[in-house]
């Protein structure tokens, strides 16, 4: 008796509409509890220790997707105030973006057009197909974003959101080893190709390397999105599918 009571009180918690809340918000707390736990290595990503994290619970209790997304969507909405709150680190280098704005916004557009352009031709390239072509088109810009863009030019939202999870990964992989390299002390320019190439996960590692890095790079992930959603459309228009 005591375990019947057990099993349908775990499966009214696991029902609730607040538990994929509680879930995703778990999950975070954990997966930045292992990325301290491993020196803030890029690899144990808080944001991708947490989707790993969700889908085994999800998996192994047999929920579905859409009622966890319909559950969780006050969590989307949330993504624009934060995006923009990223707007307040930038206020403190007006200056030096005064001084530069040129060189960064030639920059940001040829990175917009080179990422998108340029991951669709490899896919190409390979012998991958047309589906595939555009999601790759979105692999720098948010997940939010990119979901959205690839309802609109007929892509995979699902490959689209796993192919920018691994670009930004990626990006805050390689940026700390290459961009000193190839800039050696431009923090500006180290966050204008965080934010433009690895969106939110490269902006989190820029944050982390000075305030500098973070505010280009946040700058640089909202235009880059901006851009990317004006001309994806039309480069797909023009492509004919």
């Amino acid at each position: 008796m005591n375990a019947d009571v057990w099993l349908h009180a775990g499966q009214a918690v696991v029902h609730h509409a607040l538990f994929p809340l509680f879930l995703t918000l778990a999950a975070y707390a954990a997966g930045n509890w292992m990325y301290r736990r491993a020196g803030q290595s890029p690899l144990v990503h808080p944001l991708i220790m947490a989707v790993a994290i969700v889908i085994i619970v999800l998996k192994t209790l047999g929920l579905s997707y859409h009622d966890y997304f319909e559950s969780t969507r006050f969590l989307h909405w949330l993504l624009g105030p934060a995006i923009v709150a990223l707007a307040v680190p930038l206020y403190g280098e007006l200056k030096q973006l005064g001084a530069r704005w040129r060189a960064l916004m030639a920059g940001l557009v040829v990175g917009s057009v080179v990422a998108a352009v340029s991951a669709m031709m490899l896919v190409l390239l390979l012998g991958g197909g047309v589906a595939l072509a555009k999601a790759m088109s979105t692999k720098s810009v948010t997940t939010a974003l990119a979901l959205v863009l690839a309802q609109e030019i007929g892509a995979s939202a699902p490959i689209a959101s796993t192919i920018v999870l691994v670009t930004g990964l990626l990006g805050a992989v390689i940026g700390p080893w290459l961009l000193p390299k190839l800039a050696p002390g431009d923090e500006a320019a180290h966050g204008m190709a965080y934010g433009t190439c690895a969106h939110a996960i490269g902006t989190s590692k820029a944050l982390q390397i000075s305030e500098t890095c973070g505010a280009f790079a946040a700058l640089a992930m909202g235009m880059n999105g901006l851009l990317t959603a004006l001309l994806l459309p039309m480069l797909m228009a023009w492509w004919g599918h």
